[in-house]
C-alpha cells in the first residue's frame, strides 16, 4: 500500500481535465453529461471514453458477494488476448484517477506524456492487481489527486476503514466505459476483469449504444435512486475551436476554463471553520421563522445557479 492517503475528488469536469494535464495528457478534455443520449454524446465528438459516477450501496455489495459478478455484461477473462489495459483498485479513493487512467491507457493515439507513457512501459505485463498497487504506489499520481481537495480531507488509507462506511451507503464510486477492440468495455477497480457490453468497431456506434449500456446499469438502482454523474472523456476543446478559427467557441471555451481554473483554487482551502462562523453571526438573532425562509430562499437560489450552470453548458 501507498505511504500516504488518497482523497475523495468531485466529480467534476475540471477537475478532471486539471489532474490528466498535470500528469502530462496532451489534448484530453473531460467534459460533464446532464443526459446521456446519442445527440449530447455527438456534440462532443471525438468521445474517448464516459466516466460513471454512481452509489456504492446494498445492490452493488450483493454482486460483489455472489463472486463479484458485474451488474450488467459478461466478464472478458482473456482481455490481455484483446489488448485491454485494466487496473483494479488497492486502495480506497482512488478510483476516480484510476478510473480515467483506465480509460485514457485504452485509447489509442492520445499523447499520455512523458510520466505516464513510462508508467505504461513500466507496468506491461502486470497483472491488473499490480499495476493497481503500482499507481496506488505513485507519488505523482497521487499528489496530484490529492492536489484537488482540501487539507482537512488527507486521510491516512492504509488504516483499517469502519465497516460502517460501507453499511450506510455513503461511498461512491467510479467506472469508465470506452470502445476498444470491436467491443464497449467497462472498467471498474473493483471488478475481477473488464467488463464487456456491446459489439462495437466505430465511433459513430459507441455514441449510438453506449446510452443504452449506461441506462441499463442505472435502471438497476431503481427509480428513486437519481445520485449519478457523468463525464465525457473528449479531445481538447479550446484546441479544436482555435484549429477551425471558430473566434466565438474559442471565448466561450476560454471562459469555461477560467470558471474552471477558479473553482478549483477554491478546493485547496478549508472555509469550514468561516462558514460554521458566518451562520452563527447570521442566525443567532433570527426567529425559527426566519431562519426557515432564509434557507428557503437559499435552496431556491442554489437551484437558479444549477440550472444556469446547465444551460451554459448546452450552449
Amino acid at each position: 500500500m501507498s505511504e500516504g492517503g488518497w482523497n475523495t475528488i468531485d466529480s467534476d469536469a475540471g477537475v478532471f481535465t486539471e489532474l490528466v494535464e498535470k500528469l502530462g495528457v496532451q489534448d484530453v478534455e473531460f467534459n460533464d453529461l446532464y443526459v446521456i443520449d446519442t445527440d449530447s454524446l455527438a456534440t462532443l465528438q471525438p468521445v474517448h471514453g464516459v466516466i460513471f459516477l454512481f452509489k456504492y450501496g446494498k445492490l452493488y455489495r450483493q454482486y460483489a458477494s455472489d463472486g463479484n459478478k458485474p451488474l450488467d455484461g459478461t466478464y472478458d477473462n482473456d482481455y490481455l488476448e484483446h489488448d485491454i489495459f485494466f487496473a483494479q483498485q488497492t486502495i480506497n479513493n482512488a478510483c476516480a484517477t484510476q478510473a480515467a487512467l483506465n480509460v485514457l491507457f485504452n485509447v489509442d493515439g492520445i499523447d499520455l506524456g512523458e510520466e505516464l507513457s513510462n508508467f505504461r512501459s513500466f507496468v506491461t505485463g502486470f497483472d491488473s492487481f499490480m499495476i493497481g498497487e503500482t499507481i496506488s504506489n505513485s507519488d505523482l499520481i497521487r499528489s496530484v489527486h490529492n492536489s484537488f481537495s482540501t487539507p482537512s480531507m488527507f486521510v491516512d488509507e492504509d488504516k483499517p476503514q469502519p465497516p460502517s462506511d460501507y453499511e450506510s451507503d455513503s461511498l461512491f464510486h467510479f467506472v469508465g466505459y470506452v470502445y476498444k477492440s470491436g467491443r464497449i468495455y467497462e472498467l471498474d477497480g473493483l471488478k475481477s476483469y473488464p467488463i464487456i457490453h456491446e459489439e462495437c468497431s466505430s465511433q459513430q456506434e459507441f455514441i449510438e449504444k453506449l446510452p443504452g449500456v449506461i441506462q441499463r446499469r442505472i435502471a438497476k438502482h431503481g427509480e428513486n435512486e437519481l445520485r449519478f454523474s457523468l463525464l465525457a472523456v473528449t479531445n481538447n476543446k479550446l484546441e479544436q475551436a482555435r484549429t477551425i478559427g471558430d473566434e466565438s467557441e474559442v471565448h466561450h471555451q476560454l471562459h469555461k476554463r477560467e470558471v474552471w481554473s477558479h473553482e478549483n483554487e477554491l478546493r485547496k482551502h478549508d472555509y469550514t471553520g468561516l462558514i460554521v462562523e458566518l451562520l452563527k453571526n447570521i442566525s443567532k438573532n433570527k426567529t425559527d421563522e426566519e431562519w426557515e425562509e432564509l434557507l428557503k430562499k437559499g435552496r431556491k437560489h442554489t437551484q437558479q445557479l444549477i440550472q444556469q450552470r446547465i444551460a451554459k453548458s448546452q450552449l
